[in-house]
């Protein structure tokens, strides 16, 4: 049967192995007949679509591994991979039996990802890597800019001066200001507990203390 198939009607005058010609007619006669089911509808016509266009991308993969058997083995396509795979094709089969909706949200969220993948990927500018090294922001990361009050109070106990022996703080909100405001004012500052209680250490590690023109709570007040 296979030697009495015509042969094909783009290019008579070229070869074709019987596998492929085969192939060709059976997938022709499925074209022309009822076995594909007419869509109603424009996502049911989308959906049809979609799967002639994977029908075509079979077919190029199928005439491919038919040339590539008279010369050498060419590497299995992504798509065969995903067609001989059980777990991709178990994928796929759950996709195409949802509705239009559902494969619109899946295809938005599979999107997303990977610009999010994208973004992740992309080097850091030159002004994100000022930002980081700002010292202001890069003291005040971990403390929240709504709290102008409390940081003028704590950071004019700091800009009095420094002490050698521990003063006690109680709060621990108080001790993670004032470990903020020894880093923007280039202080040295260290907590540890005495005699039951947590205490802190600030020093300077230069002969003067100069501190910086723009203290840190008119910032958080503009910020606030």
């Amino acid at each position: 049967i296979e030697d009495c198939l015509p042969p094909l009607e783009d290019s008579p005058s070229k070869r074709f192995s019987p596998s492929k010609r085969k192939q060709y007619y059976i997938n022709k006669a499925i074209r022309n007949s009822d076995l594909i089911p007419r869509a109603k509808g424009r996502k049911s016509l989308q959906r049809l679509e979609n799967t002639r266009y994977l029908m075509t991308l079979l077919e190029r993969d199928e005439c491919g591994s038919d040339e590539g058997e008279l010369s050498h083995p060419a590497t299995p396509s992504i798509f065969t991979e995903a067609c001989s795979n059980e777990t991709y094709v178990e994928i796929w089969n759950d996709f195409m039996n949802r509705s239009g909706e559902e494969q619109e949200r899946v295809l938005l969220y599979l999107e997303e990802e990977a610009r999010k993948k994208h973004r992740r990927k992309l080097p850091v500018k030159n002004e994100d890597k000022w930002k980081e090294g700002d010292p202001v922001r890069g003291s005040w990361h971990f403390v929240p800019p709504t709290c102008p009050v409390d940081a003028r109070r704590v950071e004019g106990r700091a800009a009095r001066g420094t002490c050698s022996n521990p003063v006690p703080t109680s709060p621990s909100f108080e001790r993670l200001l004032l470990h903020a405001l020894c880093q923007y004012m280039d202080l040295v500052s260290a907590s540890s507990d005495i005699e039951g209680k947590r205490q802190m250490k600030v020093s300077n590690k230069h002969r003067v203390f100069l501190p910086p023109e723009r203290l840190l709570s008119d910032y958080l007040g503009q910020m606030s």
